[in-house]
């Protein structure tokens, strides 16, 4: 089995967000702006993180998520922003699964998805600062309790009231349907007044992914996690687009060709046999070559 870290680093329009996760998650409807003021905040730095396991470069049957990739979900973000303290948030809580150190918790009732009847919710907040909290905060990293966690910048009280508005305009309207809504993008622009950077936890097939938002690139966080992925066996595939938008198949052939162009040594993701049938070896390997010719351009249109 490979497992394997994708990564992608692009600019992102809050107002404009296109899609996400590919049936798993969508952003809630951005509120209306004229486009003066969506132009004002195009090119916000984003940092997506997934991950996958798989037996060869066609990636079928892959389980795609950052628990596939060897690494442990903490350890990543803790590597992306080392040394921070960063604030966890939770929306839709339950109740019971409240951490003793949360601050700012509020109780609220709410329908689930496709219930009847209003349940118990539960929203707070809780700074995390090393491993342990951050595993805390998380819970089970398959399916974490909190939403995402926030870089405050350092005059900003972690539990005053204009975090926790600028909270909940990013997550307070989202909605529990198939998929799920959980962020608002056009509410980054105001948090990034509180915050240096916003961490969000997508989802991907079958597991989370993280979205890493800023006003300006944070120098070296994607390099700081392909060296934790490399030194742990984990192959480091780069993407074009966010890997929870795009195909596997198509980043491992453009890793496979980088490879070779600058390697000597076998790529580490054995070939996918080829199909029998009428046309063979020969007719596999010029489909395939065309795909690879595609790949890109249906990738960046798909975004």
């Amino acid at each position: 089995m490979i497992h394997a870290l994708g990564y992608s680093e692009t600019t992102f329009s809050p107002c404009r967000p296109g899609r996400l996760c590919r049936g798993r998650e969508r952003w809630i409807e951005p509120w209306t702006v004229d486009d003066a003021d969506a132009d004002a905040v195009d090119g916000v730095w984003r940092l997506v993180l997934s991950g996958a396991a798989f037996e060869d470069d066609s990636a079928a049957r892959a389980s795609r998520g950052l628990p596939f990739t060897q690494l442990d979900l903490a350890h990543i973000i803790h590597t992306l922003l080392p040394r921070r303290e960063l604030l966890a948030f939770c929306e839709d809580g339950h109740p019971a699964d409240i951490p003793v150190s949360a601050e700012a918790v509020e109780l609220y009732t709410g329908h689930r998805a496709g219930g009847r009847s209003e349940d118990l919710r539960v929203r707070w907040v809780m700074r995390a600062s090393g491993l342990q909290p951050l595993r805390t905060a998380l819970g089970a990293a398959e399916d974490p309790r909190v939403l995402g966690f926030l870089w405050l910048r350092p005059e900003v009280d972690p539990t005053s009231q204009a975090v926790l508005d600028a909270l909940y305009l990013l997550t307070g309207m989202g909605t529990l349907d198939s998929p799920p809504a959980r962020f608002q993008p056009a509410a980054l622009p105001d948090l990034f007044a509180l915050a240096r950077a916003v961490v969000l936890l997508h989802r991907d097939k079958h597991g989370p992914a993280i979205g890493v938002y800023a006003p300006e690139p944070l120098d070296g966080a994607a390099a700081r996690v392909v060296a934790e992925a490399e030194a742990a066996g984990t192959l480091a595939v780069p993407f074009a687009i966010p890997p929870m938008l795009a195909r596997w198949d198509r980043a491992l052939a453009e890793a496979r060709s980088r490879w070779l162009e600058t390697r000597s040594d076998p790529f580490p993701v054995p070939a996918a046999p080829e199909p029998a049938g009428r046309g063979g070896r020969g007719a596999g390997s010029r489909a395939r070559d065309a795909l690879d010719r595609r790949g890109r351009a249906a990738d960046l249109a798909e975004e």
